[in-house]
Parts: C-alpha cells; structure tokens; sequence
C-alpha cells in the first residue's frame, strides 16, 4: 500500500496565490497550451525531475505527479497524488533529481525517496516512499545532528545546504566533490572543499554541481605569499587540476588525500541565506516560500516570528544579500558546463575565475549546461552548444552571456534538460517569460514566450527534463502589482547606477587630480558616496527578487525598505550632501571641462543615460546626471504609499520614510530661496487660530508647509493674480494651480507688494521671460506646461503636456494615462473639446482602439473614424460618444470569415433607420429599414446567385405572403 491518495479536494473557484502553469518545452513558435494545477490550496514551490516533479502547497502538504517509476505509477499533472506519509512533517522544501525525490521538514530533518541505486537517497535498501535521511557532523564529540534548510539533487547525487552554510553530499560521481574512491557514498559527508566557506546556494546537473559562495575577503582572510601553497578552502583558485573520463564513468575515482583544513568561521545574526535561493537541475527548481528561515514562519509560525529576523542588524545593512560573490563547480565537465574554459572533469570544487566579481546572485544547473544570473540582470550561460543543437554537433564555446532584447532585465533563470526558462521585466510591470533552446542558427538567444501575459505576476521559473513551469499570483488590492513595480524600478535603476559608474565616474576619478582642491577631495568623496549608493541598490534589488519568490510567505513588514530604513536614510542622505557640498564649491563647471576632454568621444552614450526629464534636449548634463538618483525617493514614497493602503502595519512603518521625504524632497543642486513668509507676513485666508502656514518662494516652485505637511506648486504651472481691495483691509493675493486654487493675505500693502512682484517675477523667469524687469502685474496667462494629476476624476494620475489658460487646460495638447491611454488633440476648459486622436489599450485583444475625430466637452461628438482592436472599423457621425447619425461600420477583410459593410443610420450605437448591409462573406445585400440592430419594415434583399427579394421584416425575419392570405414567418438561409 503506498503512501499516497488523490488529491481530490478543489477549490470551488481557483485561488488567487500561487497559481501554477506547466507546459512541454517545444520553443517559441509552438502553440503551447500550459496546464494549469488546481488544488485546494496555494503552491508555495515546485521542483521539476526528468519525467516527475513535486509540488508543496501552504500548510506544508506535498504532491507528486508524473513517471513515478518507484511505484510503477503514471500520475497525470491535472490530478497530483497527496504523499500521506508526509502529512504533519511540515515540510517546507521539495527537490525533485533525475529519479529521486527529497523533502525537507521544519526542523531541518531529510526525507528521500524514488530511484537509489546510486545510492542517491542516502539509505542502502530501495526507498519507494518518504524516509528520514541523517545528517550528522562526526567531526565534533559528541556527534550532532545538523541542520538542513536546503536541499539540490542531480540524476546521481544529492546535496544538502546546512544551518551554518556548509555542504553535504551522498550518492555516486567526481559531482560529489568528496574525498573519497568509494561509491556509493550511502551517508551524507561533509564536502571538505568548501569548510569554512559560507555557501549561499547550490544546485544540480546531471552530473556536475555549481555552488554560489560568499567571496572570502569579507572574511579578512589573509593574502597568501608567493610561494605558499593554498589551501581549497584559502584561495579557492588552485583546487585540482581537471583529469581526463573516459566515456563511461566509473565509480571508482583515485585521489590523493589532502590536508583537511579548519577555518575559524564567523558568526552572523543575519545570514545570507534569509534571502538567497537554492536552485535544482535537472531537478532545477524555485520556491515562493524564500529562504528556508522565511519559509518555517510561512510554514508553521505566525509571522510575527519571520519580523523578527531582521530587527537590530549586526551592522548597517547587514540583513541585505552581499553582492561579493565566487561560482565554484565540480563534476563532469564533457560538455564545458563547469564553465573554466575546457572539458575537463573536476574532482572537487573549483572557483570559476572568470565570473567572481561579477555579482552572480544566482545559479541554475541544466542537465549538460550551466547558467549564472548577475544582480545587473544579466545571464552567463557555460557548456558547448551540443544540447542546443538538434544534430548534435560539438561547437566548444566556454563562456558567454545570453543575447537579451534592449529593455529586457532578467532577475530568475531556470535550467532544464535541453533549454532554460528566463523571468525578465519588460515594457510594463507584469513579467515576461523568455525560452532559450535549440536552434538552427547557432545563437543562444531567447525568445519571448507569448502566452505569459496571460499567467498574470510571475513569480518564479522552473524547468526540469522537457517540461517549464510557472508560479504566478493575482494582483489583490494592487499589492502584487505594487510590489512587482517596487522590484523592477528599483532592478533598473541598479542597471543605470552601474552604467554611471563605469562609463563615467571611473574614467573621471583617474582625471580628477586636474581639478585642483578642494573639488578633487569632494569629488572622490562624491564617487565614494555614489558606489555606495549603487551597492545598497544592488542589495536592495536582489533582495526585492528573493522576495517576490516568497511574496506569499513573508510578512509586508519584512520589506528591506522597512526593515533598513535607517540605513537607506543615511546613505542617501550622505551621497545629497556629497553632491551639494561639490555644487556649492563649484565643481560642477570645471568637472564638465574635464568630462569633455575625457569623454569627447561617449557623448552620444552620455546622452543615453540622461533620463527624459533630466535635462532639455537630451545633453549630457552632469548636474542632472548625479542628482537624478535622489529621485528615486519620490518613487519610494509613492510604492510605500500604496501598500499603506493595503496593510495598516505599513502606514506605521512609513512614518520615518516620509518624514524624510518632506525634506529631501527639496532639496535640488540649482534650486534657490527667493523669499519666505517668516514671522506670519503672508498666511492664507480664513486659517485657524492656531494653525501655522509657512510659505516658501523658491526660483521654481512656490512651497507651502503646515505643520508635518507640505505642498509643492510648481511654478510653470501657477498664475498669480491680485485681489482688488474692496475696503475689507485683505491685501490678498489669488494663487490659482491646475487641481486647485487659494488666497493669500499679506500682512501690509508692502508685503502684498512684495510677494506679488516677486512671485510674478519667479513665474516670468521659469517661462523663459527676464524675470528682474517684470512689473508686480500678470504673469502670462496662456503659456506651455506639464502637469500630472493627482485628484480624484477622469484625469487622476494622468501627466498632461500642452497649452494652459488661466489654470485650465485650454488649447492643444497630449494627455498619458497610466494604464496606456493617450489623448492628443485640441482642450477647451478643461475638456477634450475639437480634433484629436486617441488610442485605448485592450487587455484582452493586446491591441489598443483608435480614435481619430472630433469632440465636445470630454466625449467624443460629430464627424471621426474609431478603429477597433478587434478590426472593425467606423467611420461617421457620433453623439455623446455613441454612434449616432450616418455612418459606415466595416467588419473584417475580404480573407476574414465575417467580412462585412454596413453603411447608414445610428442611433446610441445601434442600426436604427435606413440602411445597407452587405455581408461579403455570403454575398447578400440587404437594403431597408432597422431597428435596434434589427432587420424591421421594408426591405429588399438581393443574393449571390441573383435572386432579389423585397418585402417586410420583423425582429430580423422575413414576412412572405402566401397566395391563401395566410402568413408565414421565418429567417430566410
């Protein structure tokens, strides 16, 4: 009797976490169909074999699916068995190899089973259900069990990752990494190799293993003299040389023994591997449920217990994942999937050299390839290119990054048996999916994978054998959503950050002693202060990864942003006084002398990493350049404002963040106080006793803060206007903004005199007038601006640029929503209001709708031609934005299957009066009357072969009158 049932309980309605998607690797061009899994609860991870896979839901319970060959089983993906004897383990792990399976409980207890002959599975009889695996450190008295919290496994061999960030291997093969000439190895063993290394991550091939290491220098180890011998656990570049295999492996390996080494190891409240993931082969897999820490709260415990991993770091920023890693790899290498340039094998770990200081964040083994993804989003990709060839043919190239599309920012990779599974932002903020596999052309290059739009948020990729799968979640109360937009801004602009430092600052600093002091010492002070910043958002970004793998498990509370908020502060609060002091001592003029002569010939790159709203034109403006990062705290502060709006803990947890925002925000290399409403000069009208209004006049914006609270007007977008007095001893002023308008009451005649002339003066000179000559009058009242809008309405969050009139969009201009809809024509008060065009986005269709025509007062109204996404296409009169008068309503084309024309009367978008259909397709006219899109009254109707009828309709029928006066009705084929 085996340990397993049919998961028979479903979800009345699929849930909205967690939802898993499985299809056949077939390449782009296929049309793939993937299976969705529906059971009772969220999938937390899956983990994908040769021709098996597991799958863990939330509360811990596991499933298998697939070629069970230890039970002699077939099950099918769409009914999952339930493995009964692991019911109450609280498993919060799967790892699916070649054959075999494993599990890891909360405890950090191993659970194998499926094909052992290898001993794989860690036991010496044939394991057909769930057993318990000991792993146990001989190596103290008395010996102690250890802890696992991550497991990989290949087609032959298993590893375990440990509490302490050391690695375990049993099973057979040089993929072990062990020291030893015996196989199998039945009993897990400590891989010597890598002791006193901190492991983040492991993962499996076939035959070969990859593990991502903490580089060694943040341990302070000391450099090795020339002529010491290093050790594999010092330096990690000298491990031994590959030897040749021959074509079938043997399990017996000889070795010489080598110097067991013991390093002291250091201790750290707050691991690494809170945030890392380990990846699987063959058996590559991911996880939502994070780090094995993250995933016993999510498993078992409240999450009260998860918040408290982060409190009170060791040192600033100690919580984040460090970037400062090495690759290391054994096994077999026939295919160069070990990624040092050969094909060789290797009999214990050896460091990749060509990949440290890259900051891998991430490996994933494929059955004969490697991948390592890079926190620039990048993907290294190592083998030959024999699995992406159909013919076979042996092509040797060791190492080379993947081929991405502009705009393409990878951030999870999956490896199966022929093909890897990419997870890359895109254009918008839900994932995309790209597929690399076998090609003709030789190139590895992925491909988009259409059908992902439909998955909704992605979360994490896996592949194993032929087969990819897919973790996804709803967009619930906009909390997914906003996460996702957090992670990809922020992956993005760790892009751009390092774009910076190495195409500009770098070539600069060496430069830099021709500046002369002080701006030498602030500018290499202003570079330090930047490569810090780009290191907190590279952890920053990585970390966002690892927690939209776990957006199901963490708590909303165990955001970096919240959980470092200090450390953010000061960071970024270093790096503004850093660009500050540099402008206020003047270095900006001479550092774009030297930036001319250093990078004369990179003007054109230069101008491609000033964002759009940096500087005019699209100059390389290195003021812009270095301030644009602080810009980043405006995005903060609205990402953390949404998800206040869906969890009360964040409204508490954002306190210190907009605190800071109010302040920061103000703060800009050219902007200069003009005036300030000090000792209640200027105070709006009909305010409280006690309220306190403060007023400050910058050269362009006008600031007004009460209490915590400010509001920032920018002045492009503001019209002053005095107040007649009308002996009520007001001396106000009427300040009137797109979204609002208030007065202002100066204290005396002078000072409304005052304001007025300077505020006016402010406006002219944003406007590109004198400034210093304008008289204490009007401003301009028609002038070009740009707005985004805030309040509630049509218009909430849409950026308008284009003509103003006395603060209300007048005259021509282009108006953007978020969600894709755009508006360019003629405005008249406010209203879309004359010609214009416009196009609106369909979800459903993946095509937007197009408007090209007149409106009045918002609506579309008179003559204009709409182009539907669906490719129907109408051309005449509207009304209050229906179809309304004449009109012709063309369907499909003449190779379509529904290709039709109607030409005549509307009324509210519906056939109503006089008119012609002719339905090309069948090759039938109808000409007459129609009512509410019905054929209804006189009409004559003429075929395709000829023949003409003429008589009444009614409700789309035909009313035939026969010779005995009796009536028949009926629809005419």
């Amino acid at each position: 009797k085996y340990a397993y049932s049919h998961a028979d309980e479903r979800a009345p309605t699929p849930p909205e976490r967690g939802l898993l998607h499985i299809w056949q690797s077939a390449g782009p061009s296929a049309q793939l169909c993937p299976d969705r899994v529906l059971l009772s609860r969220p999938v937390l991870q899956a983990s994908l074999g040769e021709h098996h896979g597991l799958l863990l839901t939330q509360g811990g319970q596991v499933y298998s699916f697939g070629e069970l060959l230890w039970r002699d089983l077939s099950v099918p993906v769409s009914a999952p068995l339930l493995e009964i004897s692991l019911l109450g383990r609280t498993v919060v792990r799967v790892a699916a190899g070649g054959f075999h399976c494993g599990a890891l409980s909360e405890q950090g207890n191993v659970f194998m089973w499926g094909e052992n002959t290898a001993g794989q599975c860690g036991l010496s009889e044939r394991v057909s259900e769930p057993c318990p695996v000991s792993v146990v450190d001989s190596d103290v008295v008395p010996p102690a069990a250890v802890q696992v919290v991550d497991l990989a496994l290949g087609r032959e061999h298993s590893l375990a990752l440990s509490a302490r960030n050391e690695l375990w291997a049993w099973g057979s093969g040089c993929q072990l990494g062990l020291v030893t000439n015996t196989f199998p190895v039945w009993r897990p063993q400590k891989v010597e190799h890598l002791a006193g290394r901190h492991v983040v991550q492991v993962a499996c091939g076939a035959y070969h293993s990859l593990a991502l290491v903490r580089s060694l220098h943040q341990q302070n180890t000391p450099e090795l003299t020339e002529g010491e011998e290093p050790f594999a656990a010092d330096a990690g570049h000298y491990c031994p040389l590959g030897v040749e295999l021959t074509e079938v492996m043997t399990h017996e390996v000889t070795t010489s023994k080598i110097q067991k080494t013991v390093l002291n190891k250091l201790v750290f409240k707050f691991i690494l591997e809170k945030h890392l993931n380990v990846t699987l082969t063959v058996g590559s897999c991911f996880f939502l449920s994070g780090s094995p820490r993250q995933r016993r709260c999510s498993a078992g415990r409240p999450s009260s217990s998860c918040r408290s991993r982060s409190a009170a770091p060791e040192e600033a920023g100690g919580g984040l994942p460090s970037l400062e890693t090495e690759v290391w790899s054994w096994g077999r290498g026939s295919e160069g999937q070990l990624g040092h340039g050969d094909q060789l094998a290797r009999l214990q770990p050896l460091c990749i050299k060509c990949l440290t200081g890259e900051e891998v964040i991430k490996v994933a083994a494929g059955s004969h390839h490697s991948l390592a993804l890079t926190a620039h989003c990048q993907v290294t990709h190592t083998s030959s290119l024999t699995f992406l060839q159909p013919s076979g043919l042996l092509c040797f190239v060791p190492r080379r990054p993947l081929q991405l599309s502009d705009g393409l920012r990878v951030w999870d990779v999956s490896a199966g048996q022929s093909h890897s599974l990419l997870l890359a932002d895109g254009d918008c903020v839900q994932p995309v999916l790209l597929y690399c596999g076998p090609r003709k052309d030789y190139a590895v290059r992925p491909d988009l994978l259409p059908f992902c739009v439909e998955m909704g948020y992605i979360s994490g990729v896996c592949s194993g054998g032929q087969s990819c799968a897919a973790l996804a979640d709803v967009n619930v109360m906009g909390f997914i959503g906003a996460i996702h937009e957090l992670a990809s801004r922020e992956r993005r602009f760790y892009c751009w950050l390092s774009s910076v430092k190495r195409l500009v600052l770098t070539p600069l600093q060496s430069a830099s002693p021709s500046l002369g002091e002080p701006c030498t010492h602030l500018f290499f002070s202003l570079c330090e202060s930047f490569v810090r910043l780009s290191l907190l958002i590279g952890q920053h970004s990585t970390a966002l990864s690892y927690f939209l793998h776990d957006v199901q498990g963490c708590d909303i509370a165990s955001l970096p942003l919240l959980t470092h908020s200090e450390h953010f502060l000061d960071v970024y609060n270093e790096y503004c006084s850093s660009v500050g002091d540099f402008q206020v001592m003047g270095g900006f003029r001479p550092l774009h002398k030297l930036s001319l002569e250093c990078l004369g010939s990179q003007q054109a790159v230069l101008a491609q990493l000033c964002e759009p709203d940096q500087s005019a034109g699209g100059k390389a403006d290195l003021v812009s350049l270095l301030y644009w990062p602080l810009q980043q705290l405006h995005q903060y502060s609205r990402m953390l404002l949404k998800l206040a709006a869906c969890y009360n803990v964040v409204r508490k947890l954002t306190a210190l963040w907009l605190l800071f925002f109010s302040l920061s925000v103000l703060r800009l290399p050219q902007r200069r106080v003009v005036c300030e409403s000090g000792n209640r000069s200027l105070t709006l009208q009909n305010a409280g006793r006690f309220s306190n209004h403060w007023f400050i006049l910058f050269n362009d914006t006008l600031v007004h803060t009460q209490f915590s609270t400010h509001h920032i007007y920018p002045l492009a977008s503001l019209w002053v206007k005095p107040v007649t007095e009308d002996g009520s001893g007001l001396y106000a002023i009427k300040i009137t903004c797109p979204e609002e308008s208030f007065t202002l009451v100066a204290s005396t005649p002078q000072e409304k005199n005052k304001w007025l002339r300077s505020l006016n003066q402010a406006v002219d000179h944003v406007l590109g007038g004198a400034g210093q000559g304008s008289s204490p009058g009007l401003a301009a009242m028609s002038r070009t601006a740009s707005h985004t809008f805030c309040g509630e309405g049509r218009f909430k969050d849409a950026h308008y640029t284009g003509a103003w009139v006395a603060g209300r969009i007048h005259g021509r201009g282009t108006m953007k929503w978020p969600d894709g809809r755009t508006y360019s024509g003629n405005f008249k008060s406010g209203q879309e209001d004359g010609y214009g065009e416009c196009l609106i986005p369909d979800k459903v269709l993946n095509k937007p709708d197009g408007y090209q025509g007149h409106w009045r007062d918002g609506k579309i109204h008179g003559f204009g031609k709409y182009k539907y996404a669906s490719g129907e296409v109408y051309e005449g009169c509207f009304c209050d934005g229906h179809r309304h008068g004449y009109g012709m309503l063309s369907s499909g084309r003449m190779a379509k299957r529904s290709s039709s024309v109607f030409i005549g009367q509307w009324v509210h978008d519906k056939k109503t009066g006089y008119g012609v259909h002719d339905d090309i397709t069948r090759g039938e006219k109808y000409m007459g009357l129609w009512l509410d899109e019905q054929r209804h009254g006189n009409a004559t109707v003429v075929t395709q072969c000829g023949l003409y009828y003429e008589g009444n309709f009614r409700d789309n029928k035909m009313c035939v009158s026969l010779n005995r006066a009796a009536a028949l009705n009926g629809a005419r084929c």
